[in-house]
């Protein structure tokens, strides 16, 4: 008798904690709650996030990292699944290993679409990341992108332009756009006092969402933005509708954990509201 391999849907490559929630361990519970098939590469293996008074475990070695891509090449993952998510990397040499893999597999995948969240810092915290991790994400990742996921400060990091304010977000996303990628996905971006704006981007439209500012300052909020949207687009969603949801997902996130008390963020709340709100927050087309 015969097996046939497991289907796979996604392929996630970031960091991965014990307690907590950022990258895989934000990203995976919202997919499988959605029905995704994952395969999860960690590039880290952290007893937690770094924001408290120890955290254990460490950075992968990068020939460890590139010793479990060449294993999902092996079994031929990159030629089922139909998505790929890289996020945080942990050093340049890991990104460099996975920019190595990347060009391997792509000529022989063409469904597979990569999407890049360009982990690079924040406002409130500037970058931190090491510094060559950045010409890794401009000069060979963003070329094979589908699609790029960085918040405001990401952005301006990436293109050296002004980002922080809608009118240049909306510029440096197309500043990118000719840099490779088929959509920019801007979120974290200033709006009026108390909102926050996420924008669109593409080569023939612009779009627009605004939600409410709130008190709550966790970690793994752009990780489950990214894994809900790549989710609806797997069941079909236009990329509009699949933003929406997947903004309205990460509020009602947040507002669990903030309702909660809780100090890590609950992504469980995720994708229930994704699904059951997911016109909350509705977009504006802007072009």
């Amino acid at each position: 008798m015969s097996c046939s391999p497991i289907p796979i849907d996604v392929i996630s490559v970031q960091s991965q904690l014990v307690y907590g929630h950022a990258g895989n361990s934000a990203a995976l519970p919202p997919m499988r709650a959605l029905g995704v098939r994952v395969a999860s590469i960690p590039t880290t293996l952290l007893s937690n996030a770094p924001f408290y008074e120890t955290t254990r475990g460490r950075v992968l070695p990068s020939d460890w990292f590139a010793d479990l891509l060449l294993g999902t090449h092996e079994r031929g993952l990159p030629q089922r699944a139909k998505m790929l998510v890289s996020g945080y990397f942990g050093s340049a040499a890991n990104g460099a290993a996975f920019a190595d893999w990347l060009d391997e597999i792509l000529p022989a995948c063409p469904q597979l679409r990569y999407c890049l969240d360009p982990v690079i810092g924040d406002t409130h915290t500037g970058p931190y990341v090491e510094p060559g991790l950045e010409a890794i994400f401009a000069e060979r990742l963003l070329p094979h992108a589908w699609l790029v996921t960085p918040n405001a400060f990401e952005l301006g990091r990436l293109t050296g332009m002004p980002a922080l304010a809608e009118v240049d977000a909306i510029a440096a996303s197309r500043a990118l756009l000719a840099r490779g990628p088929q959509w920019v996905l801007a979120h974290s971006v200033g709006g009026n006092p108390g909102e926050l704006v996420t924008l669109a981007v593409g080569r023939e439209e612009t779009w627009r969402w605004t939600s409410p500012l709130l008190p709550v300052d966790v970690a793994g909020t752009g990780d489950v933005l990214m894994s809900l949207m790549v989710s609806f687009l797997l069941r079909g969603e236009p990329m509009q509708m699949a933003i929406s949801r997947a903004i309205a997902g990460t509020h009602a996130a947040l507002e669990a954990t903030l309702a909660h008390g809780f100090e890590e963020f609950d992504v469980i709340a995720a994708a229930p509201a994704a699904l059951a709100d997911g016109m909350r927050f509705r977009a504006e087309r802007l072009a």
